[in-house]
């Protein structure tokens, strides 16, 4: 009798600890990553064209395995404004997407473009989330700042404080030649490479000593307008030439 019933026990532990390997096999078979968002549309609202709006998502792991970002997909005009920190999410772990949609030549249009997250799972992956709104198309009187920075220039009149105050283009600052050395290494942390820096002299043989000086101590950005202020004459005459410090 005991021994039949100790049979019994050893078969009932035999089928529990059976049955706890097939759901633990079950739950490993089961789980896998769900990438969910806080939501799934940023609306900027409306905007003027020519402003950069900040995008922002948070993205988490939702479901029951590591998750690993494959590729994200976004459309042209949305940048990325931080790097990712990380590209893989235990389970439970979120993350922010940080990005800037660039307005400039969408005035008067109405967007509704998609960021795709793809990841390692077939079956949920991509992740879709939007990004809405409107931008308002400029007006007669206004001017987008990426214009400013795509055309963006100094002018730079080397040649003595004298003959600057008696005439000199619109715009330029005086900076005599024999200082503009000086003049270009004080600034040279504050002023982007991207700057275009253009000098010019009476007749463009000061400027373009300056400026090849400059180029060899690494200063790329600084051009000599060939000709000067002769050449100017030459070809515009008094066309936007004023007098004065400034």
């Amino acid at each position: 009798m005991i021994k039949g019933m100790n049979k019994v026990k050893r078969n009932v532990i035999c089928v529990l600890i059976s049955l706890m390997l097939l759901v633990l096999l079950s739950i490993d078979t089961y789980a896998e990553p769900k990438l969910t968002a806080n939501k799934s549309y940023f609306d900027f609202g409306s905007i003027r064209e020519g402003m950069n709006v900040p995008v922002k998502f948070k993205i988490t792991n939702t479901g029951t395995k590591k998750l690993k970002i494959q590729e994200i997909l976004t459309f042209s005009s949305c940048v990325q404004s931080r790097p990712l920190t990380k590209n893989t999410l235990a389970p439970g772990e979120s993350i922010e997407l940080e990005y800037f949609f660039e307005s400039l030549g969408y005035g008067g249009v109405s967007i509704d473009k998609q960021i795709e997250i793809h990841y390692n799972n077939s079956a949920l992956s991509p992740l879709r989330l939007n990004v809405r709104g409107n931008v308002l198309p400029l007006e007669p009187y206004q001017a987008p700042m990426g214009e400013l920075i795509y055309n963006f220039f100094v002018l730079i009149d080397i040649r003595p404080s004298e003959q600057f105050i008696k005439e000199h283009i619109i715009g330029a600052i005086n900076v005599p030649y024999e200082k503009i050395d000086d003049w270009a290494t004080s600034v040279a942390k504050s002023i982007s490479d991207e700057v275009i820096i253009y000098l010019y002299s009476e007749d463009g043989t000061e400027s373009d000593k300056a400026a090849n000086l400059l180029q060899k101590k690494g200063y790329s950005q600084y051009l000599s307008i060939v000709g000067g202020m002769k050449e100017w004459k030459n070809q515009h005459g008094k066309k936007f030439l004023v007098s004065g410090k400034s």
